[in-house]
């Protein structure tokens, strides 16, 4: 189903992001969470941001099942959705990342995209938020799969490729040459970028940072940041990963956050609360966005600002 992304009439757009369900054919608590939070927040938007699923899937039937289970938050409470790939999405070897995505998008509220495809990258794209009275562009987001591993004599992480910041680069110049302007954009993808340990020391963190920062070890010319910075559109980037890390941090005039862990399927920590980040834009200023944390505790729901 096709949706448009709009601003309600209080001129707000509010944005729940997901993220490290791992999810498996078993019904995981982190669903339940899910449910609460979308209850309290009731956003225009969700979006997952990767290792979504993992390898506790046998069969395409269990993967579907899996994919089934994440959909239900939202699709009961018809709330539009979309999603990026994780490094663990398809590690069960069964679905390719195509495959998956157009199960996702046979959701009728997922407004996901296969979009962009390049090496072994799946779901590249962009969707604008319109504002409440017309169809003038207020905000853009951006969507990247981040990949998996490095090459082994790399080791760690893989890197946001060229072909994808080319990309990247080439929509924000089209949406500024066609609307005459710049875009302000927020930008959604798994795993960090470098620049986020350089912030983390440099800049004025909020948050926790109770984990590892496990960024790709090359970033060849600086990488997307540089870009970023160059082409004065994004905003806002946001990632999962790294399940205990919480912050986000200015740098270089951007945003740069994480939104902690939401499903108990993957690594975790009793005494860390899954949940999610929320972004809300006002229309009337966009580039001023407010964000925070909503995350489970002692069976209740606590908000963090950050």
């Amino acid at each position: 189903m096709d949706f448009l992304l709009k601003f309600d009439t209080k001129g707000k757009f509010k944005i729940v992001q997901f993220t490290d369900i791992h999810e498996g054919p078993e019904l995981d608590e982190g669903i339940s969470v899910m449910r609460k939070i979308l209850d309290y927040e009731k956003p225009n938007l969700v979006v997952l941001t990767g290792d979504n699923i993992d390898g506790k899937c046998k069969t395409a039937q269990d993967v579907k099942m899996a994919i089934s289970h994440i959909a239900s938050p939202m699709e009961n409470r018809k709330i539009p959705w979309t999603i990026v790939f994780g490094n663990h999405d398809d590690e069960h070897g069964i679905m390719s990342k195509e495959e998956m995505m157009k199960f996702y998008m046979s959701f009728k509220y997922n407004i996901s995209q296969i979009g962009y495809r390049t090496f072994d990258r799946v779901g590249n794209y962009n969707l604008i938020v319109e504002g409440s009275k017309n169809k003038t562009p207020v905000i853009n987001l951006y969507f990247i799969d981040s990949g998996k591993y490095a090459p082994f004599f790399v080791g760690g992480y893989n890197w946001i490729k060229l072909t994808q910041i080319l990309w990247y680069r080439k929509i924000a110049l089209g949406l500024k040459q066609r609307y005459n302007k710049i875009i302000p954009s927020l930008m959604y993808f798994h795993i960090p970028i470098p620049e986020y340990k350089k912030a983390w020391r440099r800049g004025k963190p909020k948050g926790e940072k109770l984990d590892s920062i496990d960024s790709p070890l090359i970033n060849i010319c600086g990488g997307l940041f540089r870009v970023l910075i160059n082409t004065k559109d994004v905003i806002g980037v946001f990632v999962g990963h790294d399940h205990f890390n919480n912050f986000v941090v200015k740098y270089k005039g951007i945003l740069l956050g994480y939104a902690g862990y939401t499903g108990y399927g993957g690594y975790g920590d009793s005494k860390i609360p899954r949940g999610a980040r929320v972004i809300l834009v006002n229309e009337t200023n966009p580039t001023d966005i407010k964000t925070w944390l909503r995350r489970e505790g002692d069976g209740e729901l606590r908000k963090l600002y950050n």
